[in-house]
């Protein structure tokens, strides 16, 4: 008899948390699953933890990749070799609430849907079970929940804020078949392809607004905080497929505008990248989309950024380097950035870290310090410096430069940092493409 679930789960050099994640499978009360961990050729003890929890538990299957194949290719792997009727998503350093999958098979049954949309909490790092907070707030999905089926766009309460996420979904596991919703060969943001196959789908979905998943969200060395060239090369792919699979999409206003926001999201990544990529980076980079996506043209014109198909061979690589020097001259001028000055760096996000490589490299600028208001960032390092809190800081006439470009957020921090009798003209919005168009 086929389980009802396949918990898929990616394990590369995860032996930090890997026993917590398992446990938290094996402990739930619905016991009708199977668990396909995925060893992406680990070179921690990551193996051997799952070898063991396989000794004490018949439902746990192993694949172990001969050499390492990225989160994407490991998850079609596990998809293609699951038993169950519905697939679950989790990786290797989370965990799954206590009770969810009881909850989640009982609402599949009553719902007879092919997509359940899932909620998730996040942990804190220092924590085993801890759970700190709910993160949809923003920019996942509305509060209203239903088992009435829905367009899984028409949940999303902000296209901008949007972080398309696989675990945020069970799907029925013959409807992925049916119509080929796999994982592109991506390794960096490869869920939002994935995620748009499925909105593209037609196919409505039920929000029970259960939480089923506690995602470890708060190390600054994770995958999804990458920076440069991988970043470059994860965002050419994802631009690639977007346009090869324009033509699917219907000429529904919100199919569009959620086609021209992963767009949007993909260039701007491509361009805050570009700018600390070495130049031995960009002749491989110009190489690499020369050869595997030569139709692609990620360019520049004026203060207009275009990503569409090109009809011919198209070289990149002298209007990159063009890119990079107006955008450096652009933002010398207005930042008024001046050799050996120290600054503040507010928030500790990827974007971040481009800044302050972009800051040190080319402008030769001392990063005095770096704040951050989530307690879990403080104490750890970005870029080799070490993250404080703001609340103990006392204005020392250095410009904060705000690396956060969400408006709102913008507006909170400059007030906060107000509050602490920083002047308003030393707070900063540092938006390395504000002047571009995309």
């Amino acid at each position: 008899m086929y389980p009802f679930f396949s918990i898929i789960i990616p394990v590369y050099n995860s032996e930090k948390y890997l026993e917590v994640c398992l446990n938290s499978i094996l402990k739930q009360s619905f016991s009708d699953y199977e668990i396909l961990i995925i060893n992406d050729s680990s070179k921690d003890r990551s193996k051997n933890i799952c070898n063991d929890f396989k000794k004490t538990s018949s439902k746990i299957k192993i694949i172990e990749n001969k050499k390492n194949l990225g989160v994407s290719l490991s998850r079609n792997k596990g998809i293609k070799n699951s038993s169950g009727k519905y697939i679950i998503f989790l990786d290797s350093d989370d965990i799954l609430v206590p009770g969810s999958l009881k909850k989640l098979h009982h609402y599949i049954l009553l719902t007879k849907t092919n997509i359940i949309v899932l909620k998730h909490n996040e942990l804190k790092n220092n924590y085993k079970n801890s759970i700190k907070r709910d993160s949809e707030v923003k920019g996942f999905f509305k509060k209203k929940n239903s088992i009435k089926k829905i367009q899984p766009l028409n949940l999303v309460k902000n296209f901008k804020l949007f972080n398309p996420l696989c675990y945020n979904f069970s799907i029925n596991k013959n409807f992925i078949f049916k119509n080929k919703i796999f994982f592109e060969d991506i390794r960096i943001h490869e869920d939002h392809l994935f995620i748009s196959k499925l909105f593209y789908s037609k196919e409505r979905a039920s929000y029970p607004g259960i939480i089923t998943h506690s995602r470890r969200s708060t190390s600054l060395e994770s995958l999804g905080r990458t920076v440069g060239y991988k970043v470059c090369i994860s965002s050419a792919k994802n631009l690639f497929y977007y346009l090869k699979y324009y033509k699917k999409i219907s000429q529904k206003k919100i199919e569009r505008k959620y086609f021209e926001e992963n767009l949007r999201f993909f260039t701007e990544k491509f361009f805050f990248n570009l700018l600390i990529c070495s130049k031995k980076d960009l002749i491989n980079l110009g190489k690499f989309i020369n050869k595997k996506y030569p139709s692609l043209l990620i360019d520049m014109d004026g203060v207009l950024i275009k990503t569409r198909f090109f009809n011919k061979k198209f070289s990149n690589l002298k209007k990159w380097k063009l890119v990079n020097e107006n955008i450096l001259k652009r933002l010398k001028s207005e930042f008024c950035l001046i050799k050996k000055e120290k600054v503040n760096i507010f928030c500790s996000s990827a974007y971040s870290k481009i800044c302050i490589k972009l800051l040190k490299n080319n402008y030769k600028v001392r990063i005095n310090a770096v704040f951050d208001n989530n307690k879990d960032f403080q104490n750890q390092k970005i870029e080799n410096i070490k993250i404080k809190s703001i609340n103990k800081y006392k204005y020392d006439d250095i410009k904060f430069l705000v690396c956060n470009l969400n408006d709102n957020d913008f507006k909170n921090i400059k007030y906060q940092l107000m509050k602490l009798k920083v002047p308003k003209n030393k707070i900063i919005k540092f938006d390395i493409l504000k002047n571009y168009k995309i």
